[in-house]
């Protein structure tokens, strides 16, 4: 009798253990960020009422995409370090010698996600696909990065998507340089952000639409 009475204790004990508190991953609950262009060194800049940046040209070969993010809760900031990551991706390709032209990405490092990469793309009197162009000249991105010749590229393997951004990692304050050349005076951009706060737990995807101009 004894022992089936303590049992029953156990099992009530055990019964009203309350569950602990999901983890937020923010500081204040709900994450956020905020992106804008940086208007110095180019005076004028400006976001219009639909949201558009047109960023104009003095002299500057570049421009810089600055952000804020919410804070993480402790459980998320190591030594000091919060577990924040930001990437940059563009619609805007570039090769050697600035023939210009953009490119369809929806998402995100979504360029190689769908049968996007065999959109023709016109260049003078030619048309070449994004494969065929990796395979005969280097093309530079508006976000940094670079994706060099190689002949043998193979675009259907898996990690080759990872090379389509660049990053800004382990701050509350991310930015990131882009070049301005005078040839993208008149031409249009989509930079697209997405930031990860405390490892992979939330993701926040943003678009910033832009305009060169003199």
């Amino acid at each position: 009798m004894k022992k089936t009475l303590a049992l029953l204790v156990l099992i009530t004990l055990f019964g009203c253990e309350k569950e602990s508190p999901i983890q937020n991953t923010c500081l204040n609950g709900d994450c956020y960020t905020n992106f804008y262009i940086d208007t110095f060194g180019h005076p004028g800049t400006y976001q219009d009422i639909q949201g558009v940046w047109h960023i104009k040209h003095a002299g500057l070969n570049y421009f810089t995409v600055k952000g804020t993010v919410s804070p993480l809760d402790p459980h998320y900031v190591i030594n000091g370090i919060p577990l924040v990551s930001t990437g940059f991706d563009s619609n805007f390709f570039y090769t050697p010698g600035n023939v210009i032209w953009t490119y369809p990405v929806y998402s995100f490092l979504g360029l190689w996600s769908s049968n996007q990469m065999n959109t023709p793309i016109p260049i003078g009197t030619q048309t070449y696909t994004f494969p065929q162009l990796v395979q005969q000249t280097t093309i530079e991105n508006l976000a940094g990065y670079e994706i060099q010749h190689n002949p043998n590229v193979d675009v259907n393997h898996p990690a080759y998507p990872t090379y389509f951004a660049t990053y800004s990692k382990y701050t509350y304050t991310p930015h990131q340089n882009m070049v301005f050349f005078d040839d993208f005076v008149g031409r249009t951009a989509s930079i697209y952000i997405s930031v990860t706060f405390g490892e992979d737990k939330v993701t926040i995807e943003k678009e910033l639409k832009i305009v060169f101009e003199n």
